[in-house]
């Protein structure tokens, strides 16, 4: 029995210790060769691509009904191999796919990226939990490295129904009674903050929110949007410099369709000490 002790106190110190070492408020590696991780490789678009890097993940809870999981597409950069990351950069392509736990119906939300399509109009992915693990003790991704994401809901603010850190949500920000899917590019607004896509669901795929009246206007916002729910006013507020800022403002009518309706453009004139407001409607 005193030898049996000593080795049953090692174990319990042994798990102990592994299980200090996960902070699951971030990112975590796990095994590749877990079921989820091979049902994706077998869905993986760029399967076939021989210089795609995939990197498998989940996130850690059904959010609204849905699991999530996924493939991002991170990029090496040769020129960069000697930085801190290893050449490593989180620009990234996203393949995620949305299941519906009750139902079993999906859909897919994917955006490659400039690298990957050669648009060079398509903007890469910013995702927070991608970031966190660009840490400093990140030493480059292996192949069919797989991970567990967290699922961050922090709230901005009453009058606003975006979450602040989370990687996408359901929110309905076009007042049709109906919840959009409202992806989240962490840092990817003016001057840091996060800007924010919405797409309707609909049983062909996902459609992104445009504005009728200017069809090259898509509906993007940031963190410092205001919601009038009385009006039905989407008030995004964009800086783009200490002295100069403005206001985009769209209209949704009963049926949740958007109409661009204003810009007020702020420059406050340091010289003189007056700020001056230049407004542009449109029809």
């Amino acid at each position: 029995m005193k030898h049996i002790i000593p080795i049953l106190i090692t174990i319990s110190l042994f798990f102990f210790a592994c299980t200090k070492q996960i902070d699951t408020t971030k990112p975590y590696k796990v095994s590749s060769n877990a079921e989820w991780v091979q049902e994706l490789k077998q869905r993986n678009p760029l399967k076939d691509s021989a210089n795609i890097t995939s990197v498998y993940f989940r996130y850690d809870t059904i959010v609204n009904g849905y699991e999530v999981s996924g493939i991002f597409f991170p990029i090496y950069q040769e020129e960069y191999k000697n930085d801190r990351w290893e050449g490593w950069s989180y620009e990234s392509g996203v393949y995620m796919i949305f299941h519906n736990v009750q139902t079993g119906n999906e859909f897919v939300f994917s955006k490659m990226g400039k690298w990957i399509s050669g648009d060079d109009h398509c903007e890469y992915f910013l995702n927070r939990n991608i970031m966190d693990i660009f840490s400093h003790s990140f030493k480059g991704f292996g192949k069919d490295d797989a991970y567990i994401f967290k699922y961050h809901d922090e709230e901005v603010c009453s009058e606003n129904p975006l979450l602040l850190e989370a990687d996408f949500q359901f929110a309905d920000v076009d007042f049709d009674g109906e919840e959009e899917l409202v992806i989240c590019n962490h840092g990817g607004g003016p001057r840091g903050s996060n800007s924010y896509d919405a797409y309707e669901i609909t049983t062909d795929g996902l459609l992104e929110k445009k504005t009728y009246n200017k069809p090259d206007c898509w509906f993007a916002f940031t963190e410092d949007t205001r919601f009038d729910t009385i009006n039905k006013y989407v008030i995004c507020s964009l800086s783009e410099s200490s002295c100069q800022w403005g206001e985009y403002i769209y209209q949704a009518d009963e049926n949740g369709d958007l109409k661009y309706i204003r810009h007020i453009n702020y420059i406050y004139d340091t010289e003189n000490d007056v700020l001056i407001t230049d407004t542009t409607e449109y029809n």
